[in-house]
């Protein structure tokens, strides 16, 4: 006996309607783990779906290798709020960038153990919902973000209740972010958990990146996180200076879609409470589940 979970959903990549299954928690009762291959090729039997496995275990590594799944993403990005940046820099360099579990670390040491945290949180108290910066617009909250949105984003909005939602408005462009808030744990080396703004969505990110770090603080005082994270494969090529956590996730597709075209939204991820543990280990990625 055995369950092997699957969140179902369909988007639209470019003007094709594709499918997706994401593969959530997986788990054989130990006299039946020799038959629990059987539930992964039932799934996988599906025709037409794009697979992807965003929170792999160790242990489900190598199937997803033998299944010929491709690489989705390798580490996440960390981002701090701009009142940290210095305290980040001498962190970070303590040890080489080639450690990023150490500099991630680091990070986790600064947000929680600096007396700078309780100022943080009174400037959250206090923070606006409309604020012009450079001059582009952002705007946060579901009710002002909505008229901003094209109608398919505005279902992307209606989709995610449960979410953060942001804009970053220049005349009629824009650029639409929905976030989640999410535990880290860094297990012996914290006693209390990291609250972090995960980017499950990022449109236009060429228009994001123009004033990134002032973005990711006006994100942070909304959702009352204390950093952002997000894919690699999201950013603009301009926000890609943040520490690298590793975070190893796969896809497989008969379809043709491509990486960059795959995000967080109708997941795993928006549906359940869940803390990613960073630990030694240069492979370790998460829970014991798919």
């Amino acid at each position: 006996m055995g369950f092997l979970g699957a969140v179902y959903f369909e988007r639209f990549v470019g003007a094709r309607l594709e499918r997706f299954c994401n593969l959530s928690s997986w788990y054989t009762i130990p006299q039946f783990r020799n038959s629990s291959l059987k539930l992964l090729v039932a799934l996988l039997d599906q025709p037409g779906y794009t697979f992807i496995n965003l929170t792999p275990s160790e242990e489900v590594v190598p199937m997803m290798k033998m299944f010929e799944f491709r690489l989705l993403e390798s580490h996440k990005l960390l981002y701090g709020p701009s009142s940290y940046v210095s305290l980040l820099q001498k962190k970070s360099e303590i040890l080489p960038r080639t450690f990023p579990f150490y500099q991630a670390r680091r990070v986790l040491e600064v947000l929680i153990e600096t007396p700078l945290l309780k100022g943080l949180q009174l400037m959250r108290a206090s923070s606006p919902a409309r604020s012009d910066r450079r001059g582009v617009r952002l705007l946060a909250s579901a009710e002002l973000v909505r008229p901003v949105l094209s109608t398919l984003d505005q279902q992307l909005l209606d989709d995610h209740p449960q979410c953060g939602h942001f804009v970053v408005q220049d005349g009629r462009s824009y650029s639409y972010i929905i976030t989640v808030k999410r535990k880290i744990g860094f297990r012996r080396w914290s006693p209390v958990d990291f609250v972090v703004s995960e980017i499950l969505h990022l449109s236009s990110s060429g228009l994001a990146s123009r004033d990134w770090q002032g973005l990711c603080q006006f994100i942070v005082a909304h959702d009352g996180s204390q950093a952002i994270m997000a894919d690699s494969r999201l950013l603009d090529s301009k926000c890609l200076l943040g520490l690298q956590i590793p975070y190893h996730s796969y896809f497989m597709t008969r379809s043709g879609v491509t990486p960059d075209q795959i995000d967080g939204l109708y997941t795993e991820i928006t549906l359940l409470d869940e803390v990613l543990d960073i630990s030694p280990s240069p492979t370790s990625t998460k829970r014991p589940a798919a």
